[in-house]
């Protein structure tokens, strides 16, 4: 797995979250040690989790396509 990219990388920028959502994610992440950067680039699919966390990042792509879109 690559480091945490940049908070302004494509793809992660501008992400809201319910705050009750957020707050699992962080207790979620610290204990697979990953980013939260990491995660939103594992659940939109710009990068691959390693072998080990693949029931987590398939859990993350499938919540990704179920978040509702902004309205524009």
């Amino acid at each position: 797995m690559t480091p945490s990219p940049d908070c302004d990388a494509p793809g992660t920028a501008g992400v809201q979250l319910h705050a009750a959502l957020a707050e699992y994610a962080n207790r979620l992440l610290l204990s697979t040690g990953l980013h939260a950067e990491d995660a939103l680039l594992i659940a939109s699919g710009q990068l691959d989790a390693p072998a080990e966390l693949d029931g987590l990042a398939t859990a993350l792509r499938a919540g990704w396509e179920l978040a509702p879109e902004e309205p524009a």
